[in-house]
């Protein structure tokens, strides 16, 4: 019985094995392909967002339309400080929609549904609390609340500088260039827009291209003049929601014929020279000080004497004195702003943190390393830091935000430097890179064309050649 048992316990052990055996291999499973990462989407631009927020304000006046007025003036301030520009012409009407009202009137729903309609958007909501008056000085005083529209500007944009460049001043109607008179107006418009094109494209202001009104063009001439008291400088900023305000004046723009008769012949001997002058301000409307005052000077490329009866093509002339203006005047403000530093250094080769019209390619600069600050003992007032010669660069390459250059005569050890710790100054002269026997180009002084191609020799080069008096 005990064999039987283990001869039937085989044969089921048989069976189960054929089975196994009779039964096809499992096909092997595919590996799953890994997902295929989605492509980055561009971020949204961040362009800022405006909210609404409720604040209480109070004005007074001698009527009730001027205290109401007042009120809403400082509602609209409360809520987005020195920013709003009450000139706009949405903004003076609004302010205006009081005026001749009596106190019934300005209480009514109607006049609060008046100012939210007209308001386009910069007020949402508006009530009348109360409205007192006259005491017995003949004021009233209004209080009420509003809903106002707040801006909040982009991340990036509240690190800029909001900067205004004021119109340029002239003495003279207009100046002589090559033969031809040209209104100086138009050449202090066209130069204030390159300017103006220039600093955007830098990235690191905020221009604000406001019309300036009489009594603000008053207070930038006290400015240009240095007469101007320092605490207009406040008022000027809030007028004009700057932080930064610049002005500047052409002392002068020519470039003049001269001839002369030659005592051998009816031929005259014709040349052709002349450059600018101008004066520039940076004045800080926060604090009150000036940052920058100088005066620029540049040549145009000259024309030597000669009998063949050369002309010169006087808008050419007058547009590449022009770029040399706006590209001293630019790197002039930007220094005083945003100094030009090193922030990447591979050996002797470096990025610098700035490009565009900042720096020049071809051209030699001076950097000096930042050490400690210093502070005035008596005041406690930064000094700033104390600057000691590093080397130069020679820029290699330019783009509109940075630019790449490569070091020479170096006199410190640079293992260890933090980006920034070197920044720019100002442009090595020609005769000094001459005599240190570098082979780098350099920027040049004025230099005479040749006569065989009159038209070609007049072709203005100011921009890449200017004068050597560069400062940053």
């Amino acid at each position: 019985m005990k064999l039987s048992r283990i001869a039937l316990a085989a044969l089921v052990a048989l069976s189960v094995a054929a089975c196994d055996k009779a039964k096809p291999p499992e096909a092997p499973v595919a590996a799953t392909p890994p997902a295929t990462p989605a492509a980055p989407v561009a971020p949204m631009p961040d362009v800022g967002k405006v909210g609404t927020v409720t604040v209480n304000a109070k004005g007074a006046g001698a009527s009730a339309a001027e205290a109401v007025d007042e009120a809403i003036r400082m509602a609209l301030k409360q809520a987005n400080g020195q920013t709003v520009d009450l000139s706009s012409e949405q903004l003076k009407v609004t302010l205006s929609l009081a005026h001749g009202k009596n106190a019934e009137a300005l209480r009514a729903n109607a006049f609060a549904e008046h100012i939210v309609q007209s308001a386009g958007g910069a007020i949402t909501g508006f009530k009348v609390n109360q409205l007192d008056g006259p005491d017995s000085r003949g004021f009233y005083k209004a209080d009420i609340d509003a809903e106002v529209a707040k801006f909040t500007p982009a991340a990036a944009d509240s690190k800029k500088l909001k900067i205004v460049i004021a119109p340029l001043r002239f003495d003279t109607d207009s100046f002589a260039v090559g033969g031809r008179s040209v209104p100086a107006d138009k050449v202090a418009e066209d130069l204030r827009q390159q300017i103006l094109a220039a600093l955007t494209n830098t990235g690191r202001f905020t221009v604000l291209d406001r019309d300036l009104g009489g009594e603000v063009a008053q207070e930038l001439d006290l400015i240009s003049s240095g007469q101007a008291p320092r605490a207009e400088f406040g008022k000027l900023g809030q007028a004009m929601s700057a932080d930064v305000v610049w002005v500047g004046k052409i002392s002068s723009f020519a470039y003049n014929r001269h001839a002369r008769k030659l005592q051998t012949s009816d031929r005259e001997l014709v040349s052709y020279s002349g450059g600018w002058a101008v004066s520039q301000k940076l004045v800080n409307v926060a604090t009150r000080q000036v940052m920058l005052s100088e005066s620029l000077r540049g040549e145009a490329p000259s024309v030597a004497a000669t009998t063949l009866g050369t002309g010169v093509d006087g808008a050419q002339v007058s547009e590449g004195m022009q770029n040399d203006i706006a590209s001293r005047i630019v790197s002039g403000i930007v220094s005083r702003t945003f100094p030009v530093t090193v922030i990447s250094r591979e050996g002797d080769a470096v990025v610098l943190s700035q490009g565009g019209q900042a720096v020049r390619e071809g051209a030699r600069y001076r950097l000096v390393h930042m050490g400690k600050e210093m502070f005035d003992p008596q005041t406690s007032q930064s000094l700033g830091r104390v600057e000691s010669d590093c080397c130069e660069v020679v820029i290699d390459r330019v783009t509109p935000s940075m630019a790449q250059g490569r070091l020479e005569r170096v006199q410190m050890n640079l293992e260890g430097l933090q980006p920034g710790a070197l920044q720019l100054r100002g442009v090595v002269p020609a005769r000094v890179a001459a005599a240190t026997g570098s082979s780098a180009q350099t920027d040049a002084p004025t230099v005479k064309p040749k006569q065989a191609a009159p038209r070609a020799a007049t072709a203005p080069a100011a921009a890449k050649a200017p004068a050597v008096d560069d400062k940053w």
